[in-house]
Formats: C-alpha cells, structure tokens, sequence
C-alpha cells in the first residue's frame, strides 16, 4: 500500500507533476511508471516469500493446488493494495489524506460487507443468514475461502472463492482505470482554498487567543489553527468504541444485568488504545515532517527557536487534541472492572501503563523519526513499527521459544504479563534512549545534518 500510496500526491505537492506533463509523456505513461516502481518492489518481495509455501508440499499433507490458490491471492491482494493507492494519490494532495484514504478503501473492501452481514445477523438472526451470500462480493473473503474453495467453474464454497478472486481483480482494474482518468485531469493547478479546519475565526475571542498563543509559541501557533481536530478524536472514538461494543456484546454485559464481560471490555479498549497511538505517533510526527515536506526546516532553523519550543509545541497539540478522549476512557474502565472477573485486573492495570509508556515513547521517537528520515512521510509508519508492533513480535517470538523449550514450566497469567510489560518496557526504553540523544542539546546539529546541502 504505502508503495503507491504517495507516489503522485508527493508531485503535486512539489509542483512536479505538471512538469512531466511538459515531456512527451502521456498520462497513461506517468501513472504506470509510477505504478511500476511499486509492482517491481511489491513482486519482488513476494516472489522471495512465496518459496516457503512450497516448503509444506515437500514435508507431505498438504495439496499443492491449495498453494496456488494462496500464492494467487497473495498477487491480487498485492496489485489490488497498489492500485487502491495509486488511484487514492491520483486523487489527493496530502499525503495524510492519501494514506488514510488508502487503508480505508482497503479496509471497506474486506471487510465492510462481512461487518454489515455480521451487525444485521445480530439483530435479526433470520435476515443475517439471508444476506450471508453477500459476503463472497467482499474482497476479503477470498482469504477466509482459499482453503477449501476452488478455481473456476463450481458450486458451494469453490464458486465464492471465484467471485471474490474476480471481485478483487476487477477492483484493480476500476483503480487504475480511475488513476489513468483522473491524473491527467490532476496535474493542473487549482485555485488554493482555505482547509475547513484551517479558517481563522472572525470572533474576538478567537483572535485574541490566538494572539496571545503567537507571543508566547509560534510554533504552537501553527498547530492551533486546526480547529477540527480534537473533534474527529471525539467522532471517530465514539464511533469506534460503540461498534467494538455493539459487535462483542459489551453493552449488553455493562448496561445489562450480566457480569464477567472481560473479553469483550479487554477488546474493545485494545483497540481503543491501538487507534489512539497510531494517531499520536501520527500527530507527533507532522511538525517536522510538514516543515521538511515544505523545505521550511532552514526558516525555522534561522530563528532562535530552540528545542523546548518545538517540544512545548507538540505537547500542547497533543494535550489539546487527545487529552479529554483519553479521560473520558479512564473514567469508563473503572465500570468495565466491576464488571469484570477479579482475575483480569491486573490486565486492565498493566495495559494503562503500557498506554502511557507507548505514548511516551511516541512523542521523544516520533519527532526524532520525522526530523533525522530521508522520507519523512513514512515517519509515523516507522513509529508504529519499532513502538507498537515490534514488541509484540518480540513477545509472540519469547512465547514460541518458551513454549518449544518447555522452560516455562507452569507460566501463569501474571507471568505472561509481566513478560509482555517488560519486553515492552525495555523495546521503548531503547528507542526513546536512542531518541534522546539526537534531541536536546544536540537538535539543531541533527536537523541541519538531516536537510538535503542542496535544498
């Protein structure tokens, strides 16, 4: 996805676009250009993965058209992700927009039906399983089906294998035919228009404030001018934590009269606490990465800006657009424990902690990323990965050794949890480590060493 994803966004923000228009380069051309880059390191990619599935036919019991079958849909999951985002930075300039537009397409196309079925199913059990046929138009259920469908001409599961395979090959072709059409007509410059959450207030108040916000920070001034924020971290919690409730029945358990709904408290708030530090380290990284994407960064290096100013910058952003979300959610848990079974709480007590040790790992990593990356677009995605899905490798890899070696003995459930706190306690103590020694005393030596001698 994040191979194509920025590919033609990235040009129209440099101003670049309109100038392979100059050549005698067609449309048609730029966009498969760009689309070949992504294909050659996607291909080869998976070309080098695709061997090991070879490895269960040669070890027995496993038939070989069922390896077909997967390597087939690992190609079309891989073309349809390339050409989703091509056709999402044929459409958007920001690379934010275009990113987020990508995964969510993605995300609709696997596996929006199958929720929907699964929401009317809850319902009314009758007119879920009258809609159960629609889930084979979904993209993703090709995956759930590869194991016993099959290729071609059938019936049964085979034949929803088929429709989703072709689902998902047509949905590329519509992707790139929107790429072909729409970039040819994108490269143009439009008349700029002021961001809905970028327009400055007309009220007294507002320009007062923001007055005194300038005098004291320019940098958080930059960051107050986005008025919207703080309300899509209100929509979008609302709307993520009543479906993750509604779907696992946890409103049922914490409305109801029917206690022990741990499983679905302890879902919900990990998803919960997932999108709240994919945003924060998203929200960290756009000081830098905006100035550096905007060759800003020697501007802002000129003044006597230090390194406080920018630290107290994002620090208010942060306390500015998540602080209140993030208590309204501390103030339910304590409700989902009394209606949990005493044996989870040290769940719910080490997974705050380790909320606020990512989050705290986010803000030191997240600004060193944005500021030291040669591609500082991809900055949050490197957070995320060393912060948020690197300790969990780590544990998932020290439960398999434990478990294959039987050195656990009888771990019990305090055990594992305090495994996983203190493999994600010492993975953000290194980062953070590592962070703090480019910032500080030593940030301008950094962000000087990190802008291009020719910029």
């Amino acid at each position: 996805m994040y191979l194509t994803a920025d590919c033609l966004s990235e040009e129209k923000r440099n101003g670049t676009l309109g100038l392979l228009f100059l050549t005698n380069l067609r449309g048609y051309q730029v966009v498969l250009g760009k689309m070949s880059v992504g294909v050659i390191q996607g291909v080869l990619g998976l070309m080098a993965a695709v061997p090991m599935l070879v490895v269960p036919i040669l070890m027995g019991g496993v038939d070989p058209v069922l390896v077909l079958r997967m390597t087939g849909v690992m190609f079309s999951t891989l073309f349809l992700s390339l050409s989703v985002g091509l056709a999402c930075s044929a459409m958007f300039k920001s690379s934010k927009a275009t990113t987020g537009a990508t995964f969510g397409a993605i995300f609709l196309l696997n596996f929006a039906v199958p929720i929907v079925v699964l929401i009317l199913h809850e319902f009314d059990r009758s007119l879920g399983r009258a809609v159960e046929w629609t889930a084979q138009y979904s993209t993703g259920a090709m995956f759930v089906l590869t194991l016993d469908g099959g290729v071609g001409a059938g019936r049964g599961r085979g034949e929803a294998f088929t429709i989703s395979l072709w689902m998902t090959l047509g949905v590329t072709a519509v992707s790139m035919l929107f790429a072909l059409w729409k970039t040819g007509r994108a490269w143009q410059d439009q008349a700029a228009k002021p961001a809905v959450d970028m327009e400055a207030s007309s009220s007294v108040r507002e320009l007062r404030r923001r007055a005194l916000v300038l005098d004291g920070n320019p940098l958080e001034w930059l960051t107050a001018r986005k008025r919207l924020g703080p309300v899509l971290v209100w929509i979008t919690l609302l709307l993520l934590f009543s479906f993750m409730m509604l779907v696992t029945g946890g409103f049922e358990v914490l409305f109801g009269a029917r206690n022990y709904g741990e499983e679905s408290f302890l879902f919900t708030l990990w998803v919960t606490a997932v999108m709240f530090k994919w945003w924060i380290a998203s929200a960290v990284c756009d000081r830098f990465r905006i100035d550096r994407g905007e060759n800003a960064m020697e501007l802002l290096l000129s003044t006597p800006l230090k390194y406080e100013d920018y630290a107290q910058a994002i620090r208010r952003r942060l306390r500015r657009q998540f602080m209140w979300p993030v208590i309204f959610m501390l103030c339910l848990i304590p409700f989902m424990m009394a209606r949990s079974d005493n044996e989870t709480l040290p769940v719910y007590i080490l997974g705050l902690l380790m909320f606020g040790v990512d989050a705290w790992a986010a803000y030191f990593v997240g600004m060193h990323a944005s500021l030291t990356m040669r591609r500082p677009t991809f900055s949050s995605t490197i957070v995320i990965l060393k912060i948020h899905i690197l300790p969990y490798a780590f544990f998932f890899g020290a439960m398999l050794l434990i478990g294959i070696t039987g050195a656990g003995g009888g771990i019990d459930l305090e055990g594992i949890l305090a495994l996983w706190f203190m493999i994600g306690l010492v993975n953000n103590s290194i980062w953070v480590g590592r962070a703090c020694l480019a910032l500080g005393e030593n940030f301008r030596k950094t962000a000087a060493a990190s802008i291009s001698p020719g910029s």
